[in-house]
């Protein structure tokens, strides 16, 4: 069976090398940019699908125009710029995360594609197509095809392996961020009730608020021990569960605070409902804070444990990735969680 010339061993033999050089370039790409070695691809093994697709798709669609130059380098500019951006949103919905963000550079759509890439992409595919290809395919052929079906046969079920592997891996990675996003926003939402209340709680309250506090310390080495025998899912599902809690608490002193405030003149009352409640309302604030506090360390010591497989080893290779609805930077996170104190 031939598809523009080329038969399905062809198809399969060149995506799978193309995706192994397209990894050869990113992580070449991030040595000289960047000073590091890193495995730059979605996947653990060396191969960028997204490479492979591209360039299987270039040497079916440009058969009919490859004499012309002019059509190659349009061709190479539209052609990956949409698998790119096709490859990119579908990640997004996926996963809720972009992987590549060009967001910050001029003539980019939706952060997914970019002007700059897509006319490099457009010189790439000159390049490969009338230089590398016809010495690479020359070389290839070289070997017998039905050698060529076993040794594919292997790497391709290794390939499959490692893309579910890296899908769940992708999924936890995801559900995490999307967890210390609320964590960040419960301690956010603590810091700014504690501050609040500062204004409304008594002055005869310190003592108790001093005898609380000793007691958070003591209590603090318990709960990061307790919190280290949690698996990863569990850690999520408790920080995320105690993140809301302490969502809805800050909010509901933060009314009451503001509610105190508005009646300050009546000072009777105050006196009698300030001390007592204030002060438990504010301890009870320190204690969410004190445990989300811990929550947060703990996971994001998870996601960076494994730098060459798991979350790490994603957040390594992409460390532009934005997550979320409000498309929140790994930076703008670390940043929100380190204010915390």
């Amino acid at each position: 069976m031939m598809i523009f010339g080329f038969s399905l061993y062809d198809i399969a033999l060149y995506f799978l090398v193309y995706s192994c050089l397209g990894w050869c370039a990113e992580v070449a790409y991030a040595a000289v940019t960047t000073g590091q070695l890193v495995n730059r691809g979605f996947l653990n093994g060396p191969v960028c699908p997204i490479y492979g697709f591209g360039m299987v798709a270039l040497l079916l669609l440009l058969a009919p125009v490859r004499h012309s130059l002019l059509l190659t380098f349009l061709g190479g500019v539209l052609i990956p710029s949409a698998i790119e951006l096709v490859g990119g949103w579908a990640l997004y919905r996926i996963y809720h995360t972009r992987w590549w963000d060009y967001s910050d550079a001029p003539f980019n759509l939706g952060g997914y594609i970019c002007l700059e890439f897509s006319l490099i992409w457009g010189l790439g595919a000159l390049f490969v197509l009338r230089i590398i290809h016809p010495i690479l395919a020359g070389f290839l052929h070289l070997m017998p095809e039905n050698i060529g079906w076993i040794i594919m046969l292997v790497l391709y079920l290794l390939y499959l392996a490692d893309l579910i592997f890296t899908a769940f891996t992708a999924a936890d990675l995801a559900r995490d961020l999307d967890t210390l996003e609320t964590v960040a926003d419960g301690l956010r939402e603590l810091s700014d009730a504690m501050t609040r209340m500062v204004g409304t709680k008594a002055m005869d309250a310190d003592q108790r608020m001093d005898e609380g506090r000793l007691q958070f310390k003591l209590a603090k080495a318990e709960l990061r021990d307790a919190a280290k025998k949690y698996s990863a899912r569990e850690a999520a599902a408790t920080a995320r569960a105690m993140a809301e809690e302490a969502i809805r608490t800050a909010r509901q002193a933060g009314e009451d605070a503001r509610l105190s405030a508005s009646e300050a003149a009546n000072a009777a009352r105050l006196a009698a409902l300030g001390t007592v409640e204030r002060t438990t309302d504010q301890l009870r604030l320190e204690q969410l804070k004190n445990e989300l506090e811990i929550r947060s360390e703990e996971m994001q010591a998870h996601l960076h444990k494994h730098s060459f497989f798991g979350p790490g080893r994603l957040l390594r290779a992409f460390p532009k990735m934005r997550h979320g609805a409000r498309n929140i930077s790994l930076d703008t996170l670390r940043e929100a969680l380190r204010r915390r104190k």
